[in-house]
């Protein structure tokens, strides 16, 4: 999609059952016999095949050639000089052969000499070709989890939605992963040409229908969960395995457990982030959460927003010069730096292009909960809030994204009830799905950017169902690298545990631990879950003190529930405005010391003698 201020039009016709069927059987048997046609297997090609394959075979003469998989495999056997199963060789694999003369062994089967990789080996003849359109024998595919279609492997750019169940013909690949597999297809879906990666498509319809549970059958879990607040219904979801993001081979760990402290984007400033330093040196103090992108300001003039038109709209908190300053200093210093970008609250874009925003029936924005909302079903928001992240992530060297507001607003259903709303709601999709499938979209692109990827969602999100505003946690924790709950005690107006009520502000400990108890049950209905971070509260309540004590016992309390993936300190001014109450917090390796506690068969809170009596 195009920011150019034009609106697309995006309509589905549905045919009746039974011409589907009929359709259908037409299709598969034109597909199989016209689909070598469409395959653009140049596509498939290495810019320059020879480099992929490691020198130093000491053949001259040699000739080079793609390995072919076994019957019902993704990969062929590669043997040793004795003829031994040694590896598997993935399809599409580029190798080189010392001779077209095969050597044929005592009971008459024929191999090629081949070197791959540093490696000398046999493979049997039927499984090499020197014509790269045999590699990719699919034709159909069936999408298993509904995901946009790209433009282009490396783009932003959607294109339609491909819904589970959906067959799409096979036009063309980008490149075969070692295993065999196929990174992601060019497909047909309808007159529509795009991309989608091969792990969200199966080869059977059957297949794509299927759903992901466990040995507790977690799916009927969610399935009777349904839709009691207008989120979404819980079955709708998506809940097979995601990839998550692993780049500490490109020098980008994630540590362990991450301690973090806030910056908000006025502050990110050489100046200021020298106070920050400093304030952490000596500490066990390890990352930094700054805010890059808020409601109505941004901290560096970003040509992303620019391109848009809109970039002299926002306050903008620092030069670039000023901003590439202070993260660099962060960085130099050994710091884990996530960048907080707020999506679907921003009042700039949301009146800037009202055709995008959460409107009346008139199209006028309508403001909601103090600011504007671009719509969570609006793929051009999607594309820009991306895209940002990109800028953010390719410029500056972040470790992660942290995306905030990744939601529709509070009490949005009161206006649906009403009917005088608006959502844009192009596909027909439950706030839950849109929110997913945003998440999804997003991951995906920014893993190939070499970031992880976060996402805040509020503390209510620990109970079992889907919240009206889209998000429920299995269905984001089983898609991002970490989820960020913000159970901020003085947020509940009262909450529920060991059989009574209680005024959650004067229990952070016990507010806290149930909270994180009740996270690690959602964490089980996950495929792949989420590292879990948690924001913690740092201010003070109107009728309760945050001091140090109180913020230490909220940390203590995630541990106590094995909920061991870190804290960021929250306060909107930045965390040098509570400097005062972090020491005796920050000074402590709570990740080691819960290891220490584990294996002395303590909770943390004892290990560590904290008194966690609220009376």
């Amino acid at each position: 999609m195009s920011h150019d201020g034009r609106k697309r039009k995006k309509r589905r016709y549905r045919l009746r059952p039974w011409q589907r069927l009929g359709l259908v059987a037409v299709l598969v048997l034109v597909f199989a016999v016209s689909s070598t046609l469409f395959m653009d297997f140049d596509r498939a090609a290495p810019e320059d095949e020879e480099e992929t394959v490691s020198a130093g075979s000491g053949w001259t003469d040699s000739v080079y050639a793609y390995v072919l998989a076994e019957d019902g495999s993704l990969t062929a056997t590669v043997y040793n000089e004795g003829l031994a199963e040694a590896y598997q060789c993935g399809r599409g694999a580029y190798v080189e052969i010392e001779s077209w003369t095969p050597f044929v062994s005592e009971t008459g089967e024929e191999y090629y000499h081949i070197y791959y990789n540093g490696d000398y080996g046999y493979i049997l003849c039927e499984y090499i070709t020197d014509d790269r359109s045999d590699l990719l024998q699919e034709s159909i595919v069936y999408v298993r989890t509904p995901v946009m279609l790209l433009a282009e492997p490396d783009s932003v750019e959607t294109g339609g939605l491909a819904e589970k169940g959906d067959m799409l013909q096979v036009v063309g690949y980008d490149y075969f992963c070692d295993d065999g597999t196929v990174h992601m297809y060019e497909v047909m879906m309808g007159s529509e040409i795009g991309w989608i990666k091969a792990d969200y498509v199966v080869s059977t319809y059957a297949e794509s229908m299927e759903n992901w549970t466990n040995e507790n059958n977690v799916y009927a879990t969610h399935v009777s969960r349904g839709d009691s607040y207008g989120g979404g219904d819980a079955a709708d979801l998506d809940y097979w395995p995601h990839e998550k993001g692993d780049f500490a081979d490109e020098g980008n760990e994630m540590p362990e457990s991450v301690y973090a402290l806030y910056i908000n984007a006025e502050d990110a400033n050489p100046e200021t982030m020298a106070e920050y330093i400093a304030l952490a040196e000596g500490t066990e103090i390890n990352a930094f959460v700054i805010t890059v992108f808020d409601d109505g300001i941004v901290a560096y003039p970003s040509d992303v927003l620019d391109s848009y038109g809109i970039m002299d709209s926002y306050s903008c908190g620092n030069t670039l010069e000023e901003f590439t300053q202070a993260i660099q200093m962060a960085q130099d210093a050994g710091y884990y730096c996530v960048a907080r970008i707020t999506c679907f609250r921003d009042q700039v874009l949301a009146q800037a292009y009202p055709e995008w925003a959460i409107s009346d029936l008139n199209g006028v924005p309508m403001e909601l909960n103090g600011s504007y909302w671009p719509s969570v079903y609006c793929r051009e928001v999607w594309e820009l809030k991306v895209s940002l992240a990109i800028e953010v992530a390719d410029t500056f060297g972040f470790n992660e994204i942290q995306f905030d507001y990744v939601r529709f607003p509070d009490y949005i259903i009161n206006y649906e009830e009403e009917g005088t709303v608006d959502l844009k709601n192009t596909y027909d999709e439950s706030k839950a799905q849109a929110v997913q499938r945003f998440l999804t979209y997003a991951t995906d692109i920014l893993h190939d950017h070499g970031v992880y990827v976060a996402a805040d969602v509020f503390g209510e999100t620990s109970n079992t169902y889907v919240a009206p505003y889209g998000q429920y946690w299995p269905a984001i924790s089983t898609v991002v690298d970490v989820i960020c709950g913000m159970p901020y005690p003085d947020h509940f107006s009262s909450y529920y545990s060991g059989g009574s009520y209680y005024v959650p502000y004067k229990h952070p400990y016990e507010m806290l631990n149930d909270w994180a108890q009740r996270v690690a049950l959602r964490q089980n209905e996950c495929s792949s879950p989420a590292v879990v971070r948690t924001w913690l509260q740092t201010w003070d309540d109107s009728n309760y003190e945050y001091d140090s004590w109180a913020i230490q016992r909220q940390i203590v309390g995630l541990y106590d529930a094995d909920i061991t993936g870190g804290y960021m300190l929250w306060h909107g001014y930045g965390s040098l405005y509570v400097a005062d109450k972090l020491e005796g917090v920050i000074e402590y390796d709570y990740y080691t010391l819960y290891l220490e506690a584990e294996e002395a068969g303590e909770l943390l809170s004892d290990y560590m003698g904290v008194d966690t009596n609220e009376d």
